[in-house]
């Protein structure tokens, strides 16, 4: 059998409610070993050497099947083609904007960007929130000042499926919505993988570009924890005040 169909097989069987959970523990309660779809892996020079990343790598990293990791990856790679073309990128020469705090968005681009040290991953900043754009990437070659702007394509994405997420993960969704964005998971995660970028996203134009400042990851890192610290200094003033 092959992995596609063994992984579709697997899917079939589980309840649809296992996406408002933590899928690992599901699979492993029922037995399932998950088949990730075969795909070229992304390639990215750093300054240890060549790292090629896996789909399946990428998975590990997060924990478990994401389908905002897999479009990500897909992403990626394709965008990453139309700006090397058959060269190598180098980390050093990358700048990547996501508009997402989504886990598996965060986790593929720290992956491709920082490397698998966990204790470095990206904390959102604080208002930042999930909407359908969390599929829009701003990928910038600082070399050749050139600009990339990738979208899923339209229609794609359900007009639904954010909306969805949300209601599951404040446990307020129905089974029939559970086995709805369940049904949206499994296409992503099994089709998605499989399909040209073009397919995907288009034909995104590069564009020349000027750029002026800097930002490096660290202080990047800085200005985000005080910006999460603030608002949960904030809200416990506030707390303490209503308690008054």
């Amino acid at each position: 059998m092959k992995k596609s169909v063994l992984l579709f097989v697997l899917f079939l069987v589980l309840p649809g409610s296992i996406w408002a959970g933590d899928c690992l523990s599901c699979h492993r309660e029922n037995g399932v070993e998950v088949q990730v779809p075969e795909t070229p892996p992304l390639r990215i020079m750093a300054d240890d050497g060549l790292h090629e990343l896996t789909l399946k790598q990428a998975f590990r990293f997060h924990g478990h099947e994401c389908p905002g990791m897999t479009t990500a990856f897909v992403a990626f790679r394709y965008g990453l083609k139309l700006l090397f073309g058959d060269e190598i990128p180098r980390r050093d020469d990358l700048l990547i904007i996501s508009r997402s705090p989504a886990g598996g968005i965060k986790d593929l681009i720290d992956l491709l960007m920082k490397g698998d040290n966990t204790a470095r991953k990206t904390w959102a900043p604080d208002g930042m929130r999930n909407d359908q754009s969390r599929f829009d990437f701003t990928i910038l070659r600082k070399s050749t000042s050139e600009l990339l702007e990738i979208s899923l394509k339209p229609g794609l994405l359900p007009a639904d499926f954010s909306r969805l997420k949300r209601k599951q993960k404040k446990n307020l969704s129905s089974p029939e919505e559970d086995e709805r964005l369940h049904n949206y998971v499994k296409d992503m995660i099994l089709g998605f993988p499989g399909k040209d970028g073009a397919e995907l996203f288009g034909a995104p134009q590069l564009r020349k570009v000027l750029i002026w400042g800097a930002v490096e990851e660290g202080e990047m890192d800085r200005h985000i924890r005080k910006m999460r610290l603030d608002k949960k200094t904030k809200i416990r003033r506030e707390s303490g005040k209503a308690r008054q």
